[in-house]
């Protein structure tokens, strides 16, 4: 049975954004923790939308968004990929009855299944789970797609965004070394630059271990540690 959407509870945060056809808010509600798994620093929550609410399973779609959260880049990529073409399809054509039946025989939908939180995601939607498929029944209607379309494209956009902040933060890390390394090779170059102007100076004579003034330590008093006579 679908929620109401005036049963929802009110929705922190000014922040809106339209994404496609229709009016997806943008809330400030987040879950208390997103690790995204494919990069070690901490990141921020990822924003939920408030069209979530009105989905068939609100609980059970935030949950699903929550897993799908914590997959890997590369498998996060391809389940967004084909769960943005399928609920799409149910979306432009909310009567096609293969777009509301997902076969499990189906190599590419078999493997979508696999990843985490995508089972939860369409038993959000309004998908029933049988035997040999996931089934959209014909009395729902397409907003509970809608729904996790929205949050999918919002988590998208949020990990490209914190991809291209790690991927600044690493090149600054780097620009910073050789602006280090720069500063260590110029020092060592003024360093070897006096020391050759100081043999090229009148009566430079090489020191080493052992020797004062260019000659050989021999007694104590060539260091200046000459005792008092008795």
């Amino acid at each position: 049975q679908t929620r109401p959407q005036e049963d929802a509870p009110p929705v922190g945060g000014q922040a809106r954004a339209t994404l496609s056809q229709s009016s997806l808010l943008l809330s400030s509600r987040s879950f208390d923790r997103c690790p995204y798994r494919s990069n070690p620093s901490p990141l921020p929550p990822f924003t939920m939308v408030a069209e979530i609410e009105s989905a068939p399973n609100p609980l059970k779609l935030k949950v699903g968004v929550q897993m799908l959260s914590e997959v890997r880049a590369g498998p996060f990529s391809e389940a967004h990929t084909l769960l943005t073409r399928l609920l799409t399809n149910v979306i432009d054509a909310p009567t096609e009855p293969k777009y509301r039946r997902l076969k499990k025989s189906n190599a590419k939908i078999n493997a979508l299944l696999a990843v985490s939180g995508v089972k939860a995601l369409l038993t959000g939607v309004g998908f029933i789970e049988e035997a040999d498929a996931f089934v959209l029944p014909d009395e729902l209607v397409a907003g509970g797609c809608a729904a996790a379309l929205a949050a999918l494209q919002a988590q998208a956009a949020e990990r490209a965004n914190a991809e291209k902040a790690a991927k600044a933060a690493a090149a600054e890390e780097v620009r910073a070394k050789q602006a280090a390394d720069a500063e260590k090779r110029k020092l060592e170059k003024l360093q070897i630059e006096e020391d050759a102007a100081m043999r090229k100076e009148p009566g430079w004579r090489a020191k080493a271990a052992g020797v004062k003034g260019g000659r050989a330590i021999v007694t104590a008093s060539d260091i200046g540690a000459a005792g008092v006579g008795g």
